[in-house]
C-alpha cells in the first residue's frame, strides 16, 4: 500500500539528505578511526572477559571445593563484559548519536535529548496506550514544532516487575502532538482484541464503542469515545487509510488517543526507535538514519491529515 505524502513531509526528508551529506557525514568520516580502534579493542577484550570469568570460577572452586563455583563465572563475566566492551561501545554510540541528531534537529528547528525524563508515560498508561509498568527506560527524545503543532517523540522501554518475573509491556515510540484546539471528548483507538478481549476491555470503561464503516479498519482496531459525533469527525476515511498504511509500513502495532488538546500515539516496535545500528559499518553510512527519518515523515503525514480536518470540522 502506498502512503499519500504531504509536501511538508517530503521536504523534511529532502532536508535530511542535505544536512547529512553536507554537515554530518564529513564529521563522522573524520571520526571513523574511533570505531575501528574500538572494534580492535573489543576483539581483544573478549578474551579478557572469558579469562576473567574462568579465573574467578577456578579460584572460588579451589577455595570452596564446591562445583557450584562455576556459577561465579556468570556475574564476573557479565561485569567484565560491561566494563570492557559494553560501556565503551555505549559511550561511542552516544557520542555518534549526538554528532548525528543534534545538527540534524538544529537544521529542522527541533530539539534532541539523549536522556529524556519520560514524564508523560503515565498519561499514555492512563489512556490504555501502553500496559501497566513499574520500571521504565527512556532514550532519544526529538521535540519541537511541525506545521504549527508542538510534538515530542520518545523512545521508551517499559517493564512490569513482580517478585518472580520481569516482562516488557512496551518497547517503542511514544508520540505526543498538541493541537490548536481542545477536543470535546476522549477518543481511544486500540488494536482489536477479539470478541473476548474487546468485551473485557470495555468493562469499567466509561467510553462507548464507536462503530465505523470501514471494514478493514474495523478488523484492525476498536474505537471507544465519550463523544460519538466527534470520534467520527476525527476518524475520516483519509485518516484511517493513513493509519493502516503507517502500521503496515512499520510492521508495528499502533494505538492512539485524542484527549484534551493532544493526539497521543504509541508505536510498538520491539526495538529502539532511534537506533543507529551496530558499529560494524562506517559511521557515515547514510542507511543508519534514512529509515528512521522516512518513518517519521509517515507519522507527520498522519498528523497533517488530522490537523486539516480539525481546523475544518471542529
Amino acid at each position: 500500500m502506498q502512503l499519500p505524502s504531504t509536501p511538508q513531509a517530503r521536504a523534511l526528508l529532502d532536508r535530511f539528505e542535505d544536512v547529512f551529506d553536507g554537515e554530518i557525514a564529513p564529521r563522522l568520516q573524520a571520526r571513523d578511526h574511533e570505531r575501528l580502534t574500538l572494534k580492535k579493542q573489543n576483539g581483544r577484550n573478549w578474551f579478557l572477559v572469558i579469562a576473567v570469568a574462568g579465573i574467578s570460577a577456578v579460584l572460588v572452586f579451589f577455595l570452596t571445593r564446591d562445583t557450584d563455583s562455576l556459577f561465579f563465572a556468570l556475574p564476573t563475566g557479565a561485569a567484565a563484559y560491561w566494563l570492557l566492551i559494553a560501556r565503551p561501545t555505549k559511550r561511542l554510540t552516544d557520542s555518534v548519536k549526538h554528532a548525528i541528531f543534534i545538527p540534524l534537529c538544529d537544521a529542522l528547528n527541533f530539539t534532541y535529548h539523549l536522556r529524556p525524563d519520560g514524564s508523560n508515560a503515565g498519561y499514555f498508561c492512563e489512556l490504555d496506550l501502553v500496559g501497566t509498568f513499574n520500571q521504565s527506560h527512556f532514550e532519544d527524545e526529538v521535540s519541537g514544532h511541525y506545521e504549527g503543532l508542538r510534538f515530542s517523540l520518545v523512545d521508551a522501554h517499559l517493564k512490569d516487575k513482580d517478585d518472580e518475573n520481569t516482562r516488557t509491556v512496551f518497547h517503542g515510540l511514544l508520540a505526543a502532538f498538541e493541537m490548536s484546539k481542545n477536543f470535546h471528548g476522549r477518543t481511544i483507538v486500540r488494536r482489536d482484541g477479539g470478541m473476548v478481549g474487546n468485551f473485557l476491555g470495555g468493562i469499567g470503561n466509561e467510553l462507548e464503542r464507536v462503530a465505523l464503516e470501514d471494514p478493514r479498519f474495523e478488523r484492525a482496531y476498536e474505537v471507544y469515545s465519550s463523544d460519538q459525533v466527534e470520534a467520527r469527525y476525527l476518524l475520516t476515511p483519509a485518516f484511517m487509510d493513513r493509519l493502516l498504511a503507517l502500521e503496515e509500513q512499520l510492521g508495528s502495532k499502533v494505538r492512539l488517543a485524542f484527549d484534551r488538546n493532544s493526539l497521543l500515539m504509541s508505536i510498538e516496535l520491539n526495538r529502539d526507535a532511534f537506533s543507529i545500528g551496530k558499529l560494524d559499518a562506517p559511521l557515515a553510512d547514510k542507511r543508519r538514519l534514512q529509515g528512521i527519518v522516512t518513518d517519521l515523515t509517515m507519522i507527520f503525514d498522519v498528523v497533517e491529515t488530522l490537523r486539516l480536518n480539525a481546523e475544518i470540522k471542529l
